[in-house]
Order: structure tokens, then C-alpha cells, then sequence
């Protein structure tokens, strides 16, 4: 076969070229050498070596000592044997063939390298001045990357054409049988291997499901687990292969399967092996679920109707139009009818649901809601009885799964369990809180008996007995008694509000929260458990209102002061702190700091301790919610937290949060002086007579205060014509309560449901939020300051007056 020279390949003949020809060969050589990269050689035709550039022996990769060799033997015929020798020893092939003995034949081919490389050979013939061939040229050019461009290509092909056969087998195929053994037996054929198999694997060894080239009593062999699984052979390691290339199927629980190629000598598997392999592996994985999908769906659907079957609770499945298609044992020993009895038959005939829920419509009403849950009477069998009724729709097209529960027997049952737990879970609070009580209500106990004896003696010395020596200093010990017995109140008004923050966890909703009390009641809250193992610094600057909600701010704050404390070991707290920074950040936003001196954080551990369930705490300690759910908290409000820690020396815990926006018309404290001001017409309204009474005496130096035990009462004097400046109402009473009050004068248009301030224990119901939310009236929370009242009660008297000039 004759091709055609390359383009770069010039073969000049001694009639154009005379003046190549009458110089020395290297005048050729040089020009050759010019005219291309690539490797040349130029021989004559009584076999001398005419010339041979550089670049030839670096395509062969002939070292330099051989190159000064063959040099060193000038143009001869032993200069051109001992480079063909150089040349065979690095040929993967012989370098001669039959078109080559042709002195005057062009020929082109290719020779493979025992590196792997691929060079073309073009060959032509040079001629003298009468036309005869005086010697060759032969041109070396390295065509590597072409032929494994190629051989890529073409395998790419053969690839794409085998994974749509199996993707067709894929989608045909009624079992997996077929694809299996095509996908073995197509991969062992395209990547020339011994072996090709899928292969199920456990801990307790791997098991052949389908292989191709495997003698038949090992195609579907069990093999033990190897130690190391597996090795360079793989899973079938111990059946003598020494390499192997597995893939794993994806998207399957439990046992592993995967699809392996296996070759018994040395192999080095190429990227498009491992590409091919793992596109097969995923064709037959969405095979192989499919199949696993049908077969989990034939057991599971045995499965459910063993469950329809045997449950204890009555089931029906019915259709669209409320007639039964099945229905289990339980419903018929309720209904007392048979299954057979039963199919066909409208709902309504067989049983009467007599509930709120379902109207008119009946079962009707009750199935094309869906879903619906709640207690109904069912007359059938002759028998009254309260059940559960739970509808499921579309369980299957046009069907529904009624299920029925009778809770006659545990209706009673249940409302007692409740009771009880609520009243377990007042004891539990009851109980945590007696001790914080008890310390300052031991002393405000002892102090008001001590001032009901002084009293006493203060009575008998106004009417004129004589003083005993211990009465000089009568009015210090009384100033003293009540200033102890303030403190006392005032220590469990605080317990009492810091209890009142964590009780309201049901209400989310966010607003400005000022960051300092919630801290404060946490540190109260958490102080028990500080105490003992470290002390507790404060480094609380000055900060905005942040946007958040109270309740959930102190939940997030509790944690990470309990934290805190417990990553202190007990009986050393003087060597150890806690320290609690809030700071405004250059940003706007706000930033509230827990740093401690305990144990740390491990560095592999830091990016986990938001995670659910994650803990280092030793079991029944800790559950790894706290941190996940502060930090899902904090997330919501739209800030970060944030954590930093040295194992060994401590960690710090950040809350990032956004500040609120200023309240329009917000006011500070009420610490502005008392103005005087006239008297005021004022009205208490409190079903508790001593906080009336107390009210009363507060106010009635600066306003004239008139006392009504309840709210009709209330609306009684209003209704007579009486006129108050500002009415102080309790919010929640029996029979009439202040929200009833607030309304009733609002519907009749009366000024003084704009002159009203609230009062309450903090007892709030949903309702009453709602309404406080609603009205805009002011609420103070018992038990409160006297200047805070006043301060309020200023307020009002000023808006009230405001109002009435405009």
C-alpha cells in the first residue's frame, strides 16, 4: 500500500534540486530538518547512514551516550546497524516489513513503543540524477495523543452503544435476571477482563449474585469476609484475582451491592473503565430498585392487609360514595354484621354518626373532609358508643381508610390522666421554687411579727404608758423590720417574674426585647448551679432593644449559663469564671457573650455542638437538644450564634442579634420627679379586697379614691352618672372580668374606657393577650412598685386630660 507523504515531508529529486545533491548529505539533512519537527533519518542505497537528526532520538528516547556512538561511526553501514539496533530494542514490534524491501515504494505505518508512546513512519525514496533510487527518507512523527484520542472514541462509542442496550433491557426486561448477566458478560468482553460480577456485600461476607468468565459453581458463591475486605483483588480476591475495580451501587440501605471488573494478572484500570463501570452500575441500580421496589410492595401489601386484618381497633375501607369495600374483624364484632354483610352497603345504613363534625351530610360530610379526627356516637349492633373516628383518603384511587376507636371506657380514663400530670407537673414547679421562697419569706414573716409586737408597745406608749429602755430605739428597730420585709417582697417578686419569663413558652410572638432583665433572671435562675463551681463576672455595657421574644431570649441564655457551669468541675470556683459581656457591634446588631474557663471544646467536635442529639456529656446528663435548639431560636429571630473554644481553656458562646426599632413614643423609666398636680377622681376595681385596700391607702394622700369590689359594680356607679378620672381595674375576675368592663364601655361609647390601666397577677389566658393586644390599654403586672404605679397612673391622668381638651 502506497499513501501519501505528509504535507510537511518534501522529497526533492536531483533534476529540481541539483544543488542539494552535489553538497554533502548534511546540506540535505539540514534542509529536511528545517522544513519539520519531526525525527528523521536519510540512508543510502548501498546501506550507509547519510544523516539523523536530534530530534530522532528524542522520539525514541535513545540517551545521549548511544546517539555519540552511532555518531561516532560517520556515514556508514555500521553507523545505520547500530542505530536500527538502538531502535528495535525500544519497537514493541518488528521494525522490518515485505513493503520496505522496495527500495523505490513509499510506505506508511506505525510502530508502538515499549513505553506505550505510538509513532507514524512515513518512507520514500530519494533519487540520483538518472531517476534511480539512490536511498530513503524516513520520518518519524509521534502520533500518541491521536491514537488515544482514537482508541478513546471508539471505545466511547462501544460504550454508549452497551449502556443503552442495557438501559432498554432496563425498561423491558419483566425480572433482572437478563440485565444482570448482560451487564456481567458485556463488561468482562468491552474492558478484556477474566471476570465481571455484582456482587452483594455484608459484614459477614459477600455474596456473587451474577458474574460472567466464572466457572458455573462460582457464579453465584457465597465468599467469607477478607481481611482487609477486599484487597487489590477485591471481593473475589480469595477465587485467585489480583485486580479489581469496584463500583457500588447507589441508593440502597443495608447490604451493599456492586458491580466489579477482575482480571487475574497486574491491570491498571483507566478513567474510562471507571466511567463506564459506574454508568453500568447505575443503570442497573435504578434496575435493581425497581425490582426491590415491586417486591417490597407485593410483601408490604401482604403485610398491610395482616395488619387491616388482625388490628383491634375497627377499619373499613370505603369508596367515594360512602359504601363499604372491606372492612376488618373488629368492625364487624362492633357493627355485630359480617364481612360479607357489610360489602356493598352504604355507610349510613349500617351505622348513624351522630356528631357536630359531620353535619347533616353524615358519613358523607365526614369523608370529603379527609383527614379529620374527633370523637362521634355510633349506633349499630343495638349499641351506643362513643369512638374516635380517623378518615384516610386516598389510600388507593376512589378509596378511604375509616378507622374507629372506641374510647368509652378511657374517655373518663384519659381526663384523670391529664389532671394528674398537670398536678404532677405544678408539684415539680412547686417544689423547685419552695426553696427560693422560703429563704426571704422566713425573714418577711419574722420581721411582720416583730412589727405587729412593736405596734403594740407603740400603741401603749401613745397612751401615755411609761417607755422601757429598750423603747429609745423603737423607731430605728421599726424602720428596720419594714425595710427587711420590703426586701424580702421584693426578692420574691423577682423570683416570681423570673418564673412568669419561662412560663409563657407558648407564646412566640417577637417584638423589642431589652436584653438586661432576661439576663439578670437567667443569672438568677442559673445561680444555684454557678455558685459551686465558679464566679460569675458581669460586663454588661449599655445596649438597644434587640428584636426577639423574652421567653425564648431566656431560654437560649438558661442554656448556655447552665452550660456554662457545667463545663467547670465543682469545688474550686475562685480559680474559675464565668463571665457575661453584651456589647453593640459596629454593624448595628448586638452581641450577648458566655465565656467560661472549663474543659472546652475538641476541635473535631466544634462543628458538631449545633447539632441534634450531639453531646460530650457522660449519658443522663445531657441530650443534645440544648445548643441545636437555642441555635434554631436564635436563627429564627435572624440573628447567629456563635462558638469559639481552646480544649483546656474554656469557650465562648455568641448570640447575635438585630436591634428592634425604637418605639414610637416610648418612654423611659418612670424616674421624672412627681409634679404637682390636682386631685384626681380615682376608681379601683378588684375582686381582692386587701389590693384594694392598698391601692386606696397608696393613692388617696394625692387622689380621691373610691374602692368597688367588682366589675358590675363598677359599671353600676358608671351607670348612675358617677365620674372618674382613671379607673384601675383588675383584668382577670370572676362573673365580670376587666375585659368584659373594657368592652362593655367601649359598645356604649363611655369616655372612660379610655381612662382605664389594668391590673393583673399574671395569670394571662390567650384571650386576654389577644384583647391587651387588641385595646391598647396599659397592663401592670402584680406585684408592682408604687412609684411605677404612680408613674403609670401619671401617664394615664395626663393623656385623659390631653384627650378631654382637644
Amino acid at each position: 500500500m502506497t499513501d501519501p507523504l505528509p504535507s510537511n515531508v518534501r522529497i526533492l529529486p536531483v533534476a529540481r534540486a541539483p544543488d542539494l545533491f552535489t553538497g554533502s548529505p548534511a546540506t540535505l539533512f539540514d534542509a529536511l530538518s528545517a522544513a519539520s519537527p519531526d525525527g528523521f533519518l536519510i540512508t543510502a542505497a548501498d546501506g550507509r547512514l547519510l544523516a539523523a537528526n536530534e530530534r530522532l532520538f528524542e522520539l525514541w528516547g535513545i540517551p545521549a551516550t548511544e546517539r555519540a556512538e552511532v555518531r561516532e561511526l560517520g556515514n556508514t553501514a555500521a553507523a545505520r546497524q547500530a542505530l536500527l539496533h538502538a531502535l528495535k530494542g525500544r519497537a514493541s514490534g518488528e521494525l522490518e516489513c515485505s513493503s520496505l524491501r522496495d527500495p523505490a515504494a513509499a510506505h506508511v505505518d506505525e510502530i508502538v513503543l515499549r513505553d506505550g508512546r505510538v509513532l507514524e513512519r512515513h518512507v520514500a525514496p530519494t533519487l540520483g540524477h538518472d531517476g534511480v533510487p539512490a536511498g530513503r527518507v524516513v520520518v518519524f512523527h509521534d502520533i500518541t495523543r491521536r491514537k488515544r484520542d482514537e482508541n478513546e472514541l471508539r471505545a466511547g462509542v462501544r460504550h454508549e452503544a452497551a449502556l443503552a442496550t442495557f438501559g432498554e433491557l432496563a425498561m423491558n426486561a419483566e425480572s433482572v435476571a437478563p440485565l444482570l448477566h448482560a451487564v456481567c458478560a458485556t463488561t468482562a468482553g468491552l474492558l478484556a477482563l477474566d471476570a465481571a460480577a455484582v456482587i452483594e456485600a455484608g459484614p459477614a461476607g459477600a455474596t456473587i449474585l451474577s458474574a460472567a468468565r466464572l466457572a458455573g459453581d462460582l457464579r453465584h458463591a457465597r465468599l467469607p469476609p477478607a481481611d482487609p475486605p477486599g484487597g487489590p483483588g477485591g471481593h473475589l480476591a480469595p477465587l485467585g484475582f489480583a485486580a479489581a475495580l469496584e463500583v457500588a451501587l447507589p441508593g440502597r440501605d443495608g447490604p451493599v451491592r456492586l458491580l466489579g471488573a477482575y482480571a487475574r494478572g497486574p491491570r491498571a484500570f483507566s478513567l474510562d473503565d471507571e466511567r463506564f463501570l459506574t454508568a453500568a452500575a447505575s443503570v442497573l441500580a435504578s434496575a435493581l430498585a425497581r425490582s426491590d421496589a415491586e417486591q417490597e410492595l407485593i410483601a408490604r401489601e401482604r403485610q398491610l392487609r395482616a395488619v387491616f386484618d388482625g388490628a383491634r381497633d375497627p377499619m373499613l375501607i370505603v369508596d367515594d360514595g360512602a359504601a363499604i369495600v372491606d372492612a376488618n374483624a373488629a368492625t364487624c364484632a362492633l357493627l355485630g354484621a359480617t364481612r360479607a354483610g357489610l360489602a356493598g352497603r352504604p355507610l349510613d345504613e349500617v351505622a348513624a354518626l351522630a356528631t357536630d363534625g359531620a353535619g347533616a351530610g353524615g358519613w358523607r360530610a365526614l369523608l370529603a373532609k379527609g383527614g379529620d379526627r374527633g370523637e362521634a356516637e355510633l349506633e349499630g349492633g343495638g349499641r351506643r358508643r362513643q369512638v374516635e373516628v380517623t378518615v384516610t383518603t386516598g389510600i388507593l384511587p376512589g378509596r378511604a381508610l375509616v378507622a374507629l376507636r372506641d374510647v368509652t371506657e378511657t374517655r373518663l380514663l384519659h381526663a384523670r390522666l391529664a389532671l394528674a400530670d398537670r398536678l404532677a407537673s405544678v408539684g415539680t414547679l412547686a417544689a423547685g421554687v419552695a426553696h427560693e421562697l422560703n429563704n426571704p419569706l422566713a425573714y418577711v414573716s419574722a420581721n411582720l411579727a416583730f412589727l405587729s409586737d412593736r405596734l403594740e408597745r407603740v400603741e401603749r406608749l401613745l397612751t401615755g404608758a411609761p417607755p422601757a429602755p429598750s423603747d429609745a430605739d423603737l423607731a430605728h428597730q421599726l424602720g428596720d423590720a419594714v425595710r427587711e420585709a420590703r426586701d424580702g417582697a421584693q426578692r420574691m417578686r423577682v423570683i416570681v417574674r423570673d418564673l412568669r419569663t419561662f412560663s409563657r413558652g407558648e407564646d412566640d410572638r417577637s417584638g423589642p426585647v431589652d436584653l438586661a432583665p432576661v439576663i439578670a433572671s437567667c443569672i438568677n435562675m442559673a445561680r444555684p448551679e454557678i455558685r459551686r463551681r465558679a464566679r460569675l463576672t458581669l460586663d454588661l455595657a449599655p445596649v438597644p432593644p434587640v428584636h426577639g421574644n423574652a421567653a425564648r431570649l431566656g431560654q437560649v441564655f438558661l442554656n448556655l449559663l447552665v452550660n456554662a457551669a457545667q463545663a467547670i468541675a465543682e469545688g474550686a470556683p475562685e480559680r474559675n469564671e464565668i463571665r457575661v459581656v453584651t456589647r453593640a457591634l459596629p454593624d448595628g446588631r448586638v452581641a450577648a457573650e458566655v465565656r467560661d474557663t472549663g474543659c472546652g471544646i475538641a476541635a473535631e467536635n466544634l462543628q458538631r455542638v449545633f447539632d441534634p442529639f450531639f453531646t460530650t456529656k457522660p449519658p443522663g446528663v445531657g441530650t443534645g437538644l440544648g445548643l441545636s435548639i437555642c441555635h434554631g431560636i436564635v436563627t429564627r429571630l435572624g440573628g447567629a450564634l456563635e462558638v469559639e473554644s481552646t480544649p483546656g481553656a474554656g469557650a465562648s458562646f455568641r448570640v447575635v442579634l438585630p436591634c428592634a426599632r425604637a418605639a414610637a413614643g416610648a418612654s423611659g423609666a418612670a424616674t421624672t420627679a412627681r409634679a404637682a398636680r390636682p386631685r384626681a377622681q380615682i376608681l379601683v376595681v378588684d375582686d381582692e379586697p386587701l389590693v384594694a385596700t392598698v391601692l386606696q391607702r397608696t393613692l388617696q394622700a394625692d387622689h380621691d379614691v373610691v374602692v368597688a369590689g367588682r366589675a358590675r359594680e363598677a359599671l353600676e356607679r358608671l351607670g348612675r352618672g358617677e365620674r372618674f378620672d382613671a379607673i384601675l381595674c383588675d383584668l382577670l375576675m370572676p362573673e365580670m372580668s376587666g375585659m368584659d368592663l373594657h368592652r362593655a364601655l367601649v359598645a356604649a361609647h363611655d369616655p372612660h374606657a379610655g381612662r382605664m390601666l389594668f391590673l393583673t397577677g399574671g395569670a394571662f389566658t390567650t384571650s386576654a393577650r389577644v384583647f391587651l393586644d387588641g385595646s391598647g390599654v396599659d397592663c401592670l403586672e402584680k406585684p408592682f412598685e408604687l412609684e411605677t404605679l404612680r408613674a403609670a397612673l401619671a401617664r394615664l391622668l395626663e393623656g385623659a386630660g390631653a384627650a378631654a381638651a382637644r
